[in-house]
């Protein structure tokens, strides 16, 4: 099909570092396709069809290069307890959704209909479910540590190991993980046939968020960094090499399936988080050399990790000069694309875009002032446009809006 070689194209040449023939772009949402369609943000998340209708509608409407639906929360906890021993439940719980939600009873997380009204934005909320004692365990065997003890407290259903209830959960979470499965990969089928390429993704960590995120809280970590360096340290090491492993089992994608997709390129996803709360001495000392090591060792891989630098990156741009050339694709939230231009050079392939707000309460002229600003500043060299590039596209977000950035791409984001 001429409309997905194109896309393709387009964005693999980014990908590789090089100028297409216009900047693409990079649509996710986790709810948006749904109010775009007329759906309550409840019934895009847990009834599949709706999601799958509602996505393909979107991919119809609109121009986009590459478009996602991100139907759940962080869930890399349940991707790094299954992938070594079950890859493919590792797989499709890389991201928490509402029907897991439902099942699991975990306490990360909070759903519209369920604990929240029924247009509400799913919640990641967190939770202190390691004590700082247990750091010693924790670093002795992370994956021993998380199946025995973080799991049984994270989901309520799994509270009471080996009773009746314990094993109906995991069963039930075993269906509804081949229904997800299943509902996935029947949208990207959809999706194929209109034109929108295919990529494969694996997915990866910061040690240190995995900590913050799934087994202390962000405040306790940030605390315990100065608190308990050496046990937090001893941890994040241990962390590291679980975190490649994860990279390699879920991007080991069998050569007959890249050429049925038309390309060679696995993008490793990798969302960052305590890099905004952390001063350059914490992070230079705790974070960023275990997240490098990580990246290393994915690059060497041959995949292309995919960074959403979340927060203001600002104090560590200086740190992405160390990476090999053109090897990152960074997604910068709130750090100016300018500024990362401006130290990073093109070290990282800058992936940037309108802000939600913009697209929520700006108009079509505003958005187009916007764009054409953005695009003559940092496309050079190669760009790619992720819109509501705090959090992918809102509920709230305008279609005439979003229309108007892609005429705007159009128009001034040829090389």
């Amino acid at each position: 099909m001429q409309l997905y070689k194109e896309r393709l194209e387009r964005v693999e040449a980014v990908m590789r570092g090089k100028e297409p023939d216009r900047v693409p772009i990079y649509a996710a949402t986790a709810v948006w396709h749904g109010a775009y369609a007329g759906y309550t943000t409840r019934e895009v998340l847990f009834d599949y069809g709706k999601c799958r209708e509602a996505a393909l509608k979107v991919a119809r409407d609109f121009d986009f290069d590459l478009w996602a639906v991100i139907a759940g929360l962080e869930g890399m906890i349940l991707c790094t307890a299954f992938m070594e021993k079950q890859p493919e439940v590792g797989v499709s719980s890389r991201f928490l959704v509402g029907k897991f939600h439902e099942v699991l009873r975990d306490v990360y997380t909070r759903w519209p209909g369920i604990e929240l009204a029924e247009n509400a934005h799913p919640q990641f909320i967190g939770k202190e479910l390691m004590k700082v004692e247990e750091y010693e365990q924790l670093a002795e065997n992370p994956l021993d540590f998380i199946h025995r003890v973080i799991l049984p407290r994270m989901c309520e259903g799994l509270r009471d190991v080996g009773s009746p209830e314990y094993n109906a959960t995991l069963a039930k979470f075993g269906m509804e993980v081949e229904r997800y499965t299943s509902f996935f990969n029947n949208l990207i089928v959809g999706l194929i046939g209109l034109g929108y390429p295919a990529i494969p993704m694996s997915w990866s960590y910061a040690p240190l968020d995995f900590i913050g995120d799934f087994l202390r809280d962000v405040k306790n970590v940030v605390l315990d960094l100065y608190r308990h360096p050496d046990k937090v340290e001893a941890a994040v090491k241990a962390l590291t090499p679980v975190f490649v492993k994860t990279a390699a089992i879920s991007g080991a994608i069998p050569p007959e399936v890249k050429k049925q997709l038309g390309t060679d390129i696995v993008q490793c996803f990798f969302p960052l988080h305590l890099n905004e709360y952390l001063n350059p001495k914490l992070y230079n000392e705790f974070y960023w050399p275990y997240l490098k090591k990580v990246f290393e060792e994915v690059i060497k891989m041959g995949q292309t990790p995919v960074v959403l630098f979340e927060g203001r990156h600002d104090a560590h741009l200086e740190t992405l000069r160390e990476l090999p050339k053109k090897k990152v694709v960074g997604v910068f939230e709130k750090t100016d694309p300018r500024k990362v231009r401006e130290v990073a050079g093109d070290h990282v392939i800058l992936v940037s875009g309108p802000p939600n707000a913009l697209l929520i309460g700006g108009t079509p002229q505003k958005v187009e002032e916007y764009m054409k600003k953005l695009l003559e500043d940092v496309k050079e060299g190669g760009f790619m446009i992720w819109p509501g590039v705090d959090g992918g596209l809102s509920r709230d977000v305008k279609p005439e809006n979003l229309k108007a950035m892609v005429e705007a791409i159009k128009k001034y984001g040829k090389y």
